[in-house]
């Protein structure tokens, strides 16, 4: 994808990653990385193209979740590279909360200090979104306790424990807690500039 290319309006755009609408092209990457991480993700068995088209057309349609293309320049600086996709969803508006939704490619997973920066300016970039665009009050996030750098990131942008469920799901043979993380409103505006400053750097 060319930088500037007509149509594919930039959403959010910070550390050098940029938020753009999700399109058709993104699905057939997207079904292998979604495919590859199966573990940490609520899946139970393998995408297929339909299973895909389905899904697309579903977030096309459903104001409850805004999905997104995360994009990086490549190499050259010329184009731009997609590189995995976030969003919030479950959107409920009368109680303005939502939750965290965040997919970089294996490669990327791979390389811890790569995944934290993806990671830190994507739920930047998630965070004024929601809060200052969808006028949420609350941002939370589900993690299965096996990862435990993920959780690491969460709590060190600023996101507080909610809660553990115990045994929630059934993964790798055997049954995993999920941790509840949240951000507020009130707590957004206190750690923005605070974050921000630090990524920039």
């Amino acid at each position: 994808m060319k930088m500037d290319e007509p149509g594919r309006g930039k959403i959010d755009n910070f550390n050098k990653r940029s938020l753009y609408p999700l399109n058709r092209e993104h699905l057939s990457k997207l079904k292998d990385w979604r495919n590859s991480q199966m573990d940490i993700l609520r899946q139970w068995k393998p995408l297929t193209d339909y299973n895909q088209e389905k899904w697309f057309q579903k977030i096309s349609e459903d104001n409850t979740q805004v999905i997104f293309a995360i994009l990086t320049p490549n190499e050259k600086g010329s184009n731009m590279d997609f590189i995995g996709y976030c969003g919030i969803t479950y959107i409920d508006f009368r109680n303005r909360r939502g939750e965290i939704s965040f997919l970089v490619s294996p490669v990327r997973v791979q390389d811890k200090k790569l995944y934290r920066e993806d990671f830190l300016s994507v739920l930047y970039m998630l965070c004024q979104y929601g809060f200052e665009k969808l006028n949420l009050h609350k941002i939370f996030a589900e993690t299965f306790a096996f990862r435990e750098d993920h959780i690491k990131i969460l709590e060190d942008f600023g996101f507080h424990l909610d809660g553990i469920l115990r045994d929630h799901q059934f993964i790798k043979n055997q049954y995993q807690d999920s941790l509840f993380h949240s951000i507020l409103y009130g707590e957004w505006l206190q750690i923005k500039e605070k974050v921000k400053n630090v990524l920039e750097k």
